[in-house]
C-alpha cells in the first residue's frame, strides 16, 4: 500500500501528456507554450531523468531532486505495481500574469492512470482480487467512485482524474517549469506566497 502512495504522489510533481491548445495569453504565451510542448513530449516518452530539469527547482529545496527521481522510477513501476498513463492532455491554459518578481500560469489537465497490480498476474485468487478491491475504494475516496473503475479479469484499476498545475519563472526557475497546484498539500504554501496562491485560485 506504500508504494501505491508513492504512485499517487507522482501525481503532486508533475503533468503527462500533449496538447495542441494555444495558451490565451499574447506574446507572453509563445515560450510557454514551447517549454509546455517539450516538458510533455518527455513524459510520452517516459524521460523522467530529463523530466526533472522541468520541475518547478524550489520543490527540491524541500526534498532532494534524486529523491524525488527515484521516488517517480520507484512508484511507476515497483515490486506491487506497474502504472501507465493513457488518454493526456492539456485543457486550458490560462493568462499569465506577474508577481512577487515572478510569472505565473495556471494550467489544467486530464488524464487517465492504469495501475496492473503484478500479484494479479502471476495468480487469479480470490484474495488478490480482494487487496486489489480495497485498493481501488482507497483511491475512490480521492478521486471519486465515478471517476475510479477495476477490470474484473485483470486487476487492472482505471482512474480518471483532472488536475491543475501552476507553470512558473522567476528568481528559482530562469525558464518555465511546472508543479501540480494541490490545495490539500501543505507543500504549496511552501513554494508560493498567499497573494499568488490567491490569485491563481480565481481563474476557474
Amino acid at each position: 500500500m506504500k508504494n501505491i502512495v508513492v504512485v499517487l504522489s507522482i501525481l503532486a510533481l508533475c503533468a503527462c501528456g500533449s496538447s495542441k491548445k494555444k495558451a490565451e495569453t499574447a506574446d507572453a504565451g509563445a515560450p510557454l507554450e514551447q517549454r509546455l510542448s517539450e516538458f510533455m513530449k518527455l513524459n510520452d516518452e517516459m524521460n523522467l531523468e530529463k523530466i526533472m530539469d522541468y520541475i518547478y527547482p524550489k520543490l527540491f529545496d524541500i526534498a532532494p531532486r534524486n529523491e524525488i527521481l527515484k521516488a517517480m522510477k520507484d512508484g511507476f513501476d515497483n515490486a506491487e505495481v506497474k502504472v501507465e498513463l493513457d488518454s493526456m492532455k492539456v485543457d486550458k491554459i490560462y493568462p499569465v500574469f506577474e508577481m512577487d518578481k515572478g510569472s505565473y500560469a495556471k494550467i489544467t489537465y486530464s488524464m487517465v492512470m492504469l495501475m496492473n497490480f503484478k500479484n494479479s498476474k502471476d495468480s487469479a485468487a480470490a484474495s488478490d482480487n480482494s487487496q486489489n478491491e480495497f485498493i481501488k475504494a482507497s483511491i475512490a475516496e480521492k478521486y471519486g467512485e465515478e471517476n475510479v473503475t477495476m477490470d474484473e479479469a485483470t486487476g487492472v484499476i482505471r482512474i480518471r482524474t483532472a488536475s491543475p498545475m501552476v507553470a512558473v519563472k522567476d528568481e528559482s526557475a530562469k525558464e518555465w517549469c511546472f508543479v501540480n497546484l494541490n490545495d490539500d498539500d501543505p507543500m504549496i504554501n511552501k513554494l508560493f506566497s498567499k497573494e499568488v496562491l490567491d490569485k491563481l485560485a480565481t481563474y476557474k
